[in-house]
């Protein structure tokens, strides 16, 4: 399981940094574009027009990239959820230990039921993108780690420390609480 996870996350970034690198040689410094728009209109888009053969079979080549990025990246993602779903809701005394084989295979087509529901729901992209970053990139990368830091090395923090913590910890919510609802405005 651990060199499937390793390669998946390997395979996963360099599909994404080609889709970048081919985006930049698309657009060059014009590269602001949605994700979707960028993929649907690759050929009127792009900067240099050299031949649209060249510029549709690099679309191609951009959709299996991110199509083949995605896909690589969800199975990792989803092991994640469910497992922690499992551990939450399979505990002795919470549910039935019997059957517990089929439980969690309905456990896990249920979240990935939901995720394809999402995906065929017509939500673009870039909305999906902003929202897992506004939301949980916000929680991971300042609120977490700031809150670990804080709790670990209450008794030996300076004040000055502190203090710089707790912004973190207030920019953090402020922010991406923020993010998070300028996104939702913007899907609904």
């Amino acid at each position: 399981a651990v060199v499937s996870t390793q390669s998946t996350g390997v395979a996963a970034t360099f599909m994404y940094m080609a889709f970048g690198v081919l985006m930049y040689c698309a657009f060059g410094p014009e590269t602001g574009f949605s994700t979707g728009q960028i993929t649907e209109n690759l050929e009127q888009f792009a900067v240099h027009m050299v031949d649209k053969n060249f510029w549709h079979f690099i679309q191609v080549v951009v959709r299996f990239c991110l199509v083949f990025g995605i896909g690589m990246s969800v199975s990792v993602q989803l092991i994640v959820v469910t497992d922690i779903f499992e551990k939450e809701l399979f505990k002795p005394g919470r549910l039935s230990q019997d059957n517990l084989f089929w439980k969690q295979n309905v456990l896990r087509s249920a979240v990935t039921l939901i995720g394809l529901s999402l995906a065929a729901s017509g939500i673009s992209f870039g909305h999906m993108v902003s929202l897992t970053g506004a939301f949980s990139g916000t929680l991971m990368q300042f609120l977490f780690p700031a809150a670990c830091y804080l709790k670990c090395f209450k008794n030996t923090l300076h004040t000055a420390e502190r203090v710089g913590m707790w912004i973190i910890v207030v920019f953090g919510t402020v922010f991406g609480c923020l993010a998070t609802y300028v996104t939702l405005q913007e899907m609904l």
